[in-house]
């Protein structure tokens, strides 16, 4: 299958599951535990009906709007993706050139690909870099930083991933880093083998925003995914929002809200706006699927 003839998000999950190695497709496919916040979330969007008006003039339609301070052509920002480079080789430069060509807002995780001064380079378009609260808050600190340098119009905030979901999938096919081979995927490689063979030749699936830091330099020996997993701070808490809104001091996303309470202390603790998520399903099973969050912590915000 042809890009050119995919029409459709569906036709591009067939792509990239005939193109991906079974572990990496399932990978970027799955959800936590048996997946039912995965379909909750698409099953939420389908009971949404459009209700049109009709004989109005639409011959003039305009769907620019402004979010965080920065103009766009269209509704829609891209999410930050980690290990952007595991789905295709160009990763974040072909995401970077999609934001630029339809004038939207990019957002580089702090586990992608690409790092921060990559993306300053690439595009002169609004972008926001999405971080976490570190143990090492010297780390954290230091992607403000670098941020400031590269004149990133915002940060997000994400706040969802205390720990891991539990994905079965990746069990299952022994996805990891680095990976578990069991015979089955590794047929999978061998079968995808121009994946592979590029995998070999030019991995670059480095986090290299991490692996780039100062902050890390000491650590990073005993293996940067292990390093990474380390980091991850449980104890985060409002006053870490209010310590990073001070260090910022810009438009700041809070990201993985999916209650008014929080909605509310996200603003409180010094937050231009929240992004409400659930982590695409992946972290916690059972929970509410984003847009059924919108109304009510919309009306909230707005009093």
């Amino acid at each position: 299958m042809k890009l050119s003839n995919c029409n459709n998000i569906s036709d591009l999950r067939k792509m990239a599951k005939r193109n991906l190695p079974s572990p990496v497709f399932n990978y970027m496919d799955g959800g936590a535990d048996d997946e039912l916040t995965l379909a909750r979330n698409t099953d939420a969007f389908n009971d949404y009906e459009l209700l049109p008006t009709q004989l109005s003039d639409i011959s003039n339609i305009e769907l620019g709007t402004t979010v965080l301070g920065q103009k766009i052509d269209w509704p829609v920002i891209i999410a930050p993706t980690g290990a952007s480079r595991l789905f295709h080789h160009e990763a974040e430069r072909a995401v970077v050139q999609a934001a630029r060509n339809f004038g939207t807002i990019y957002s580089l995780s702090t586990l992608g690909t690409a790092t921060i001064e990559d993306v300053a380079a690439m595009t002169d378009g609004p972008k926001m870099y999405q971080v976490y609260m570190f143990k090492d808050r010297g780390l954290t600190e230091d992607f403000v930083k670098r941020c400031k340098e590269q004149k990133f119009n915002a940060l997000c905030l994400t706040v969802d991933t205390p720990i891991a979901g539990n994905r079965e999938r990746d069990l299952v096919t022994g996805f990891g880093m680095p990976p578990k081979l069991k015979f089955r995927s590794m047929l999978s490689y061998a079968w995808h083998f121009p994946w592979t063979i590029r995998a070999i030749l030019k991995p670059g699936f480095d986090m290299v925003n991490v692996t780039s830091s100062p902050s890390a330099a000491s650590e990073i020996s005993k293996g940067v995914m292990e390093y990474i997993n380390s980091q991850f701070d449980r104890s985060i808490n409002w006053k870490d929002v209010e310590w990073l809104a001070s260090l910022w001091d810009g438009p700041l996303v809070i990201k993985g809200i999916q209650t008014v309470g929080d909605a509310r202390k996200a603003v409180d603790s010094g937050a231009t706006a929240v992004m409400l998520s659930n982590h695409g399903g992946r972290q916690l099973e059972t929970a509410p699927a984003p847009v059924d969050c919108i109304a009510p912590i919309a009306d909230a915000l707005r009093d």
